[in-house]
């Protein structure tokens, strides 16, 4: 109940109700809603106050709440939870700080960082009655204590007055402080003032009845309800001294008073004991309604009552209840009619409805008057201040409120109109057409195009013509009786046609999206996609003013004649105008058959048929609220604890979730309020929130953030500054540098871990690997010489032992001999290999395998061997370094056997990119052809290249600059060093590569 009663609030004026001259609005007419325990709202409300940054705040039988138009939050203390519950009055003071007077001995106390504190009242009173701020910021506070009336809160205590003040004992019914800063105090019977800077209580004339309460109007006069009514005081500041003044108003009921003028000059008063009361133009011979609990209100018992920034009345009357002039008002002279209404406005301006049994006419300025009691179904347009009004059985011509000629009729009229030459247009309940000419109907359907689609309604246009809306689809224009067809396409508004008009400019057909205006020879076109509030317009009406009347999805929307037109001649154009939304009572009613929904009278003031009734919208009433409304942000709440947004919020470490709640304090539509916001550092742009009052923000990390949020009124007014907080989340450990500092250290130790067991096991693979290798090299090279070498070596000692045999001079024998040493040559090489197969592991150190093969060599072949190192040896591969041995065996071999050399030099050099082996002599040299295509049936040379290949090395075979033959040997550090290609290896790499 609660959210439809907020959404039905409404603003049409700003600076309060407007109305017909000698048509006071009475408290029914105001739109009424109500908030007790059912709705979420207080429980007993006895207070009610609003403070500066919007705010209601409410003294209740649950203790002190606030409420921003759509929830509300309770405060209570710490220090005594009891104390909420004793509560009897309220201040809100213009700095914004909260008072509370309390029963039972409590004292005054007052609300800090959320939370009630009491100030150290001395000897409290059993109740504090009232709480008045003056204009020094003290505080001036009223007991229920006959030998201390009044106490005064003065840098930061208590005080009593003593009597130089002049203020006598008794009880104290209510303070005032007025616009000059004099503090007024109504007691039992008498009326005392302290003129601002006084010192003593001055006793006026006023006669004064218990229960009396103040209020001060717009000209600076103070007013007096008690029991014996409400009057307005003489100004006994100076100098007048009369007991009574006029005008007096009698209202009863009244047993403790307070009373609070509106900005349109009326007072409003609850009487705790009758309901409230409303006086209109107080001033001026007003004008007096009542309110009470039968009518609505929370009950009886109103016990306060105050008005907001907005003009908006807030009562405290058990319930929270509200009363706010919408502009909008249901006219009470016009019964309810269950079974709908119909309405029409003649060329003059005065509007004719019809309802259930009855008939009436409203005049310009003037109340509804009723013409009779009859079953009457609709209203037509007719010619020269005519109307038509239909019965069962006939047509009734009506001007000026008398009945002329009828018609008779067969069937039930649906819609009608009476056309420039007096003919009089109808369709009935079989939706057939026809026209009364002479004495007769003649059916017209001859006339309509051919099909299904059958006769709406019909208009009759500025220039007297009839025009037919067939099934909301198109129209049949006629020129006298000539018809032209005006399709749906052509027209461009939409599937369905929802009324049609004919404004100054041209004939206005309404549709479900946008508007068409329609002149000889020439149709324009307004659509929503330009302009989004022609939605499915309803209705539309032009005043005497140049105003326009619209009513559509967007709600009720005024706008000039002139732009209309503007924007027909200028497609896109936008056009200035003011839309109201969510009106109450402003929702579409019943109409009998076709007919007008809104109509505009020539007083200018529009009527609409509701679900409500008959309501009308006074001629000044739709003004934009031009307040912005102020904006707060509520709380920030992270981990399930709220943290106060006033101030910078820190978060705990590690928070990455938090919830944003904030408002606006627009109360008069809360619930049209529409937000932005964002947070710096996350939101990139505006975060449209619409109505939604929180913002959640997931997964952020740490940091100082700035949340800003910004809010609009109904009609678009927005406070561009709005509201902002910071908020800090403060770096965990493991959210420093530091702590990343140690990750990426510890990630460094455990990669160096890591590539060390690795290198650990790769190293011990290629170890293994090459232990195989040498292993079988070494079974190869002990089958070679215990099978192969030692059975040639009996073969040619057997041969030997047979050339013994032949003379010495047999040529046989001299051939076999030179066999034998050709044999004896190829065994000691055979051997040669098989000790280099059986060479010495090297465990990659390639200078002492050197110096091995060099010690051999030098002890089984003539000529020396030297070796020339530079750079600081270095660990080989086990395979690179066998590689390169196996190559150096082959040159140096190759070097004694073929090259006759003198001399043989090995030089091994250690570069920072490569590693360089030559073997270089001073022999005979080697011829071209052999150096480019090797000696047939030997493989040393292309032995040589293949080892070098495959560790990927360069081999080169050249002569020497001296002479001889120089063969080298070069291979990148990458791949022969042995530390160099662990450091290369992937660590995922399961085998050495060969």
């Amino acid at each position: 109940m609660k959210a439809l009663l907020l959404a039905l609030m409404a603003v049409i004026a700003v600076s309060g109700p407007a109305h017909a001259d000698g048509e006071p609005l009475s408290i029914s007419q105001f739109h009424h809603s109500r908030w007790d325990v059912m709705e979420g709202g207080p429980s007993l409300a006895i207070a009610v106050s609003q403070a500066p940054d919007g705010f209601l705040w409410i003294v209740s039988a649950d203790g002190l709440s606030r409420f921003d138009g759509v929830g509300f939050e309770s405060f209570t203390s710490r220090q005594n939870p009891d104390a909420a519950a004793a509560i009897r009055s309220l201040l809100t003071t213009r700095s914004g700080a909260v008072w509370v007077g309390l029963g039972e001995f409590g004292g005054g106390w007052t609300l800090r960082d959320g939370e009630l504190v009491d100030t150290g009242m001395p000897n409290p009173p059993i109740q504090v009655t009232n709480l008045a701020e003056d204009h020094d910021g003290l505080i001036w506070a009223a007991t229920a204590r006959l030998d201390g009336p009044l106490q005064r809160y003065v840098n930061g205590r208590w005080s009593e007055l003593d009597p130089s003040w002049g203020l006598p004992e008794g009880w104290v019914f209510d303070l005032l402080v007025t616009r000059d800063g004099a503090l007024w105090v109504a007691m039992m019977d008498r009326l005392f003032v302290l003129p601002k800077g006084a010192r003593r209580f001055v006793e006026t004339s006023a006669a004064v009845a218990a229960g009396a309460g103040l209020a001060e109007d717009s000209k600076g006069r103070i007013w007096l309800a008690d029991r014996s009514g409400v009057r307005r005081l003489p100004d006994y500041l100076n100098g007048a001294k009369e007991t009574r003044a006029e005008p007096a108003y009698a209202v009863s009921g009244i047993s403790r008073a307070r009373i609070r003028f509106t900005p349109d000059g009326s007072l409003w008063g609850a009487t705790r004991g009758d309901g409230i009361f409303r006086i209109q133009s107080p001033d001026r011979s007003g004008t007096l309604s009542r309110y009470r609990a039968a009518d609505g209100l929370g009950s009886d018992s109103a016990s306060d009552v105050m008005v907001d920034r907005e003009g908006t009345v807030w009562v405290a009357a058990g319930s929270l209840d509200s009363f706010v002039s919408t502009g909008l008002v249901r006219e009470a002279d016009i019964p309810s009619s269950p079974a709908g209404y119909r309405m029409m406005v003649d060329d003059l301006g005065r509007v004719y409805v019809t309802y259930e049994n009855g008939f009436s006419i409203i005049r310009s300025g003037r109340a509804p008057e009723p013409l009779g009691a009859a079953d009457f179904e609709g209203l037509c347009s007719g010619r020269n201040g005519a109307v038509w009004v239909s019965t069962r059985d006939r047509l009734r011509r009506v001007v000026d409120g008398r009945y002329g000629m009828s018609v008779p009729v067969e069937l039930e009229t649906v819609s009608c109109g009476e056309d420039r030459e007096g003919r009089l247009w109808r369709i009935d309940s079989s939706r057939t057409l026809k026209v009364w000419e002479g004495d007769q109907w003649r059916d017209m359907t001859d006339r309509l195009p051919v099909g299904k689609d059958l006769p709406w309604s019909i208009v009759i246009d500025r220039r007297g013509d009839a025009v037919i809306l067939m099934d909301r689809r198109y129209l049949v224009k006629f020129d006298g009786l000539r018809p032209q067809v005006l399709s749906n396409a052509a027209l461009g508004v939409g599937p369905f046609i929802n009324s049609v008009q004919d404004g100054p400019s041209g004939l206005i057909v309404a549709g479900t999206k946008g508007l068409a205006r329609i002149r000889p020879g020439q149709t324009q076109r307004l659509t929503v996609r330009d302009h989004p509030w022609l939605n499915y317009v309803s209705s539309i009406s032009w005043g005497p003013n140049g105003v326009v009347w619209i009513m559509s999805r967007a709600g009720l929307v005024r706008l000039s004649a002139a732009d209309l037109d503007k924007a027909f001649d200028l497609p896109g154009l936008p056009i200035p105008h003011v839309a109201r939304r969510g009106l109450p009572g402003l929702q579409g009613g019943r109409r009998l058959h076709d007919g007008l929904t809104a109509a505009l009278g020539g007083d200018g003031r529009f009527w609409f048929i509701t679900t409500g009734g008959l309501m009308q919208v006074e001629p000044q009433g739709l003004t934009m609220n031009r307040l912005a409304p102020p904006v707060v942000i509520r709380n920030v709440t992270a981990r399930g604890v709220s943290y106060d947004a006033s101030k910078p919020v820190v978060l705990p470490e590690g928070t990455r979730n938090l919830t944003i709640n904030y408002s606006a304090l627009s109360l008069r539509m809360p619930r049209l309020v529409r937000f932005r916001y964002r947070l710096e550092g996350v939101d990139k742009t505006w975060v449209e929130a619409g109505t939604r009052r929180e913002a959640i923000y997931t997964n952020l990390g740490p940091g100082k953030h700035r949340f800003q949020v910004i809010a609009a009124n109904e009609d678009g007014v927005w406070n561009t500054v709005g509201a902002g907080v910071e908020v800090e989340i403060p770096n965990t450990f493991t959210q420093t540098w530091m702590f990343y500092a140690l990750c990426g250290f510890g990630l460094a130790g455990l990669f160096w871990v890591v590539v060390n067991l690795r290198m650990r096991v790769v190293a011990g693979r290629i170890r293994s690997k090459m232990t195989e290798r040498l292993a079988e090299r070494e079974r190869i090279a002990r089958e070679l010489h215990d099978t192969l070498l030692q059975g040639v070596q009996g073969l040619i000692l057997r041969l030997q032992v047979l050339v013994e045999d032949f003379p010495r001079q047999a040529p046989a024998r001299t051939a076999l001999e030179t066999a034998l040493d050709d044999a004896d040559e190829i065994v000691g090489e055979a051997r040669e290999r098989v000790q280099n197969l059986r060479l010495v592991r090297t465990e990659g150190d390639l200078d002492t395998a050197l110096r091995k093969l060099v010690d051999f060599r030098n002890a089984t072949h003539q000529g020396p061997i030297k070796i020339v190192t530079e750079g600081a040896p270095y660990p080989l591969t086990p395979i690179v370094c066998d590689a390169i041995l196996q190559i150096v065996s082959e040159a140096l071999f190759n070097a004694h056997r073929h090259a006759q050399a003198s001399e043989i030099r090995v030089e091994v050099g250690y570069a920072r990119s490569e590693l360089i082996v030559a073997v270089a002599d001073d022999g005979v040299g080697i011829p071209a052809d052999i150096l480019s295509h090797g000696r047939a049936g030997h493989f040393g040379l292309s032995g040589m290249r293949e080892r070098a290949r495959a560790i990927g090395a360069r081999l080169a075979v050249e002569a020497g600059a001296d002479g001889g033959t120089a063969v080298t040997v070069r291979i990148r550090v990458r791949g022969a060093y042995f530390a160099r290609l662990l450091k290369a290896l992937p660590l995922w790499s399961r085998t050495p590569h060969d």
